[in-house]
């Protein structure tokens, strides 16, 4: 389908065609897409997968499918991932139906139970059958829920991630850190749904409204190319007084940004600005000059503001990027000719490097003194991927103790809040 786009102004004439849908899959998922806000995005259409009926039928949402009939006759999982995905099997070609002919699907799914955590997989993989972009938000369970959800989650999480263009987890260990001390346990589940909010509607808004620098569907799609690897999500905000700045300090410190399995260096970054009609070019400027500095890719950056007339001295910073599996694993050593370059790290200083095939090391000349070099020499803690939080030996086992994993932070395994501001 050819297309006719206004950079600067307008909307992408075929923007108007591009079909959404929103499936919440099992209790959780279905729960969290009940509450989603969708802002002036009505073509967006939700629809909802579950065993439960009961459940089912207390959601507002007009497209739902009960699954598994025959197996669980309309009550849940109970917990049991084989029961949850032997009633997704039953019904995989009404799971098929629903996704029909989409663009983007996006399935939201609470992992750690029976139907949400086996039958996710089913939807993505009937999904990746079609020509739609998939992305999923998938919720994980808090430590307090108990060791047999949790190792449920991580399998799931594994399994849902190589079936998916881009898969964003959404810890509520880390989430809840951001919520204050006294949170109810009705909001402390809330939080996640809050957080798919809004990056949902961040990204409908990219597709679907009016912006300043408008995005189509085949640049959102260039992020997310292949189906594996690992997705980096993260929002920002901000209003009155320097919001530009306090919206990029609040994106800088979202918790999704910093969890251990945080890919060292990316691949593609989809950025997404929602302003008001106030916000001119040297802001937006600033804007992507602050978040290239922070999260440069190694290939390209796809940029697009949405101006939202409702807002004023408003921002509102949304980042969606990609590592593929294969920028994920370090290369094997090989002989580089001789080359010498300065690199300016991120501190502003400047680190001469000299390669040459005839030392197997780099000569590395600083101009740190030794004090200042140990002060910064950090990086065997930013782990590049979940493997490696296990030590950098191919064959080592989790270190397990009592059903807890004593590689995962003291503070996150048992729920220990942590100021981040």
């Amino acid at each position: 389908m050819e297309t006719t786009t206004d950079t600067f102004s307008g909307q992408d004439t075929a923007q108007a065609d591009l079909k959404i849908k929103i499936i919440g899959v099992g209790g959780a998922g279905t729960n969290a897409v009940d509450g989603l806000k969708l802002d002036d995005l009505s073509e967006v259409r939700l629809a909802a997968i579950n065993t439960d009926t009961q459940a089912l039928n207390q959601s507002p949402i007009a497209e739902k499918l009960v699954i598994g009939r025959s197996v669980t006759r309309g009550l849940g999982a109970g917990g049991e991932i084989e029961i949850g995905r032997a009633a997704a099997e039953a019904d995989r070609n009404a799971i098929a139906r629903m996704i029909g002919d989409m663009d983007l699907i996006i399935i939201v799914v609470g992992l750690g139970g029976g139907t949400g955590s086996a039958a996710a997989a089913i939807v993505a993989e009937v999904a990746a059958k079609t020509d739609a972009l998939v992305l999923a938000f998938a919720t994980l369970p808090f430590s307090f829920e108990g060791a047999r959800r949790k190792r449920i989650a991580e399998d799931s999480i594994g399994e849902l991630r190589q079936l998916v263009h881009g898969l964003i987890p959404l810890p509520n260990d880390v989430l809840l850190q951001e919520g204050e001390e006294d949170t109810s346990v009705l909001n402390a589940f809330a939080v996640a749904d809050h957080w798919i909010g809004r990056g949902v509607n961040s990204l409908c808004a990219t597709l679907l409204k009016t912006g300043l620098i408008n995005q189509d569907f085949s640049s959102v799609r260039s992020v997310f190319q292949d189906r594996g690897g690992k997705t980096i999500f993260g929002t920002g905000t901000a209003t009155g007084g320097d919001y530009v700045k306090d919206a990029l300090e609040d994106l800088f410190i979202c918790p999704l940004l910093h969890l251990g399995d945080r890919p060292a260096q990316l691949d593609r970054i989809l950025v997404n600005v929602i302003c008001g009609a106030d916000m001119g070019m040297a802001k937006i400027n600033e804007v992507m000059t602050q978040v290239t500095k922070r999260f440069g890719s190694r290939e390209d950056i796809v940029f697009g503001a949405v101006i939202d007339e409702s807002r004023s001295q408003s921002l509102e910073l949304c980042i969606l990027a990609k590592a593929e599996m294969d920028s994920l694993v370090a290369p094997e050593p090989t002989k580089i000719s001789k080359v010498s370059e300065t690199i300016t790290t991120v501190l502003g200083l400047e680190t001469e490097i000299s390669l040459d095939k005839k030392a197997p090391r780099p000569v590395h000349r600083s101009k740190l003194s030794k004090k200042e070099q140990a002060a910064i020499d950090q990086d065997e803690f930013n782990f590049i991927d979940a493997d490696a939080q296990r030590g950098y030996f191919e064959k080592t086992d989790r270190n397990d103790y009592k059903d807890e994993d004593l590689d995962v932070p003291t503070f996150t395994r048992r729920g220990i809040k942590i100021k981040i501001k």
